[in-house]
Formats: C-alpha cells, sequence, structure tokens
C-alpha cells in the first residue's frame, strides 16, 4: 500500500503546485475611453499657433471627420500585460497608457498626458494650461543651443515633435480627443474586473496636411516671433488671434524651403 500513499501525495503536490501558480497569475488590460473635446480645445490650439505673434501660419478649423477617424483610432487601442509568478498587489500599474501610444500610430500625432480625475476634470480640462505646459516643453527642445535648426533632431524628441507636429504651418484642419487610460485586472483563478480609470489621460489632436517629419515645420521669421512670445494663453483672447494691422504678410509664414521654392518659380516665369 505505500507506494499507492506516496503515489497520491504525489499527485496532490503537483496538484497544489499547479493551484499556487495560477493564483500568481495576473492579466493587465489597457484600454483608452474616448472622451470628447469642446471647442476650447480648438480655441487653445489656435492660440499656440497664431495668439499675440507678429507673423502667423494658418488657422485650424475642427474636422468632424477627422474627429471620428480618430475616436475609432484611440477606442481601438487596447494591449494585455499578464505577470507571471507575482502576488497580484505587487503587479505596477502603467498609469499613463503610455504602450498604447506606440510609433507609426498615436506617437506621430500631438499628444500629451495630464492628471484626469473623475469628476473634477472629465468634463471640462483647462485645454490652454495643458497646451501651454506643451508648448513651454516644445520650446525648451527648439531653443536648445545643440538642436538650433536641426529639425531631424528635434523631430526625434518627443517634446520637440509634439510642438513641431502643433505648429505646421500649412495644417488648416484638426480633429481632437481625450483617450482616457483604464485597466482591466484579471486573476487566475478569480475574476475579471471592470474597466477603472487611472487618473491619468491624452489629449490626441491630429492635423492635415500634417506638418512633415525632419523638417522645418515654418519659416524663420514665424520661429523669431514664436520664441520671443512672452504672453500665456492663459492671458490671450480672441483679439490676439488677429493680425497686427500694420502686418501685411502676417499669414505668409510657411517653411522656408517651400517659400524659395515659389520665389524660384516666380523667377522663372517673369525670365
Amino acid at each position: 500500500m505505500a507506494p499507492l500513499y506516496k503515489t497520491a501525495a504525489a499527485v496532490c503536490l503537483v496538484a497544489l503546485h499547479g493551484l499556487q501558480v495560477q493564483a500568481a497569475q495576473t492579466t493587465i488590460k489597457y484600454k483608452f475611453k474616448p472622451v470628447v473635446t469642446d471647442d476650447a480645445a480648438y480655441f487653445a490650439v489656435n492660440l499656440v499657433r497664431n495668439g499675440k505673434l507678429p507673423v502667423r501660419i494658418s488657422e485650424v478649423a475642427k474636422e468632424n471627420n477627422l474627429v471620428s477617424t480618430l475616436t475609432e483610432k484611440v477606442q481601438s487601442k487596447e494591449k494585455e500585460k499578464t505577470f507571471s509568478g507575482e502576488p497580484e498587489e505587487a503587479v505596477t500599474i502603467d498609469e499613463t497608457c503610455s504602450e498604447l501610444v506606440e510609433p507609426n500610430g498615436l506617437k506621430d500625432i500631438f499628444h500629451y498626458t495630464f492628471e484626469y480625475e473623475e469628476g473634477v476634470s472629465q468634463k471640462s480640462p483647462n485645454y490652454r494650461e495643458l497646451l501651454q505646459a506643451a508648448l513651454d516643453e516644445g520650446l525648451k527642445v527648439f531653443t536648445d543651443s545643440q538642436n538650433q535648426n536641426q529639425w531631424e533632431t528635434i523631430w526625434q524628441d518627443d517634446d520637440g515633435a509634439n510642438l513641431a507636429y502643433l505648429l505646421g504651418a500649412n495644417s488648416t484642419a484638426i480633429g481632437c480627443v481625450i483617450g482616457q487610460c483604464t485597466t482591466e485586472k484579471s486573476t487566475t483563478p478569480g475574476g475579471r474586473s471592470t474597466a477603472t480609470p487611472t487618473g491619468k489621460a491624452v489629449l490626441f489632436c491630429e492635423l492635415k496636411p500634417a506638418a512633415e517629419k525632419s523638417k522645418a515645420p515654418f519659416d524663420e521669421e514665424y520661429y523669431d516671433g514664436l520664441i520671443a512670445r512672452t504672453d500665456k494663453l492663459a492671458s490671450m483672447t480672441e483679439e490676439d488671434l488677429k493680425a497686427p494691422s500694420n502686418d501685411a504678410t502676417a499669414t505668409a509664414a510657411i517653411p522656408t524651403i517651400l517659400s524659395a521654392g515659389v520665389v524660384a518659380m516666380l523667377t522663372v516665369a517673369s525670365a
């Protein structure tokens, strides 16, 4: 009988070990919950682009088709991560859903992560404050002594690329949506929790035509006015979007490379 008892004991130990391994397995699903942005977001973007600047670029207007496609894109992003051998309470949560903002996707458009607490900022974030922060961070990259006119380098920096994309001189259409970061946790054995907000969100904006990567998104004259501007977005009004009356070329801040091409064509035509 002894061998039978030993066999039974071994089977029990194997089964118990299996249960312990299963009990330590935790899966986290990351997903964005799209939240509609209001007109204040689009107004704030135009303040970033043209507010109190001596040289202007084109204004951008909300385009519903862009909003719809961007919303679908944000909503479709999800990723699961499984942790084995660790207790559930030891699993680290990525509160920003950063892995959903991947290259060749949402990372290639404007994206800015911010605090987003339920019942506090859910309905109306302070878009001017968010975009001021993105502007300040981008300008630090623009004005770094090692980055002077090094647009390939600037576009490789996340903050620099964000601002360069937002300030594309030729962009005329825009669609924005907030992606609220949520997590859904499941354990084996156990159950699955409902999607829970992490307290973070990402403001996404897609512009058309988009600024061309690795190249200057605007001309030098606009750049000079941009880095010299000291007024904050919070203090600006609709009047500050109007071009100065004594500046007839205020809306001509297209990239220098494009301007040179136009000049060359005009020269040939007049020859």
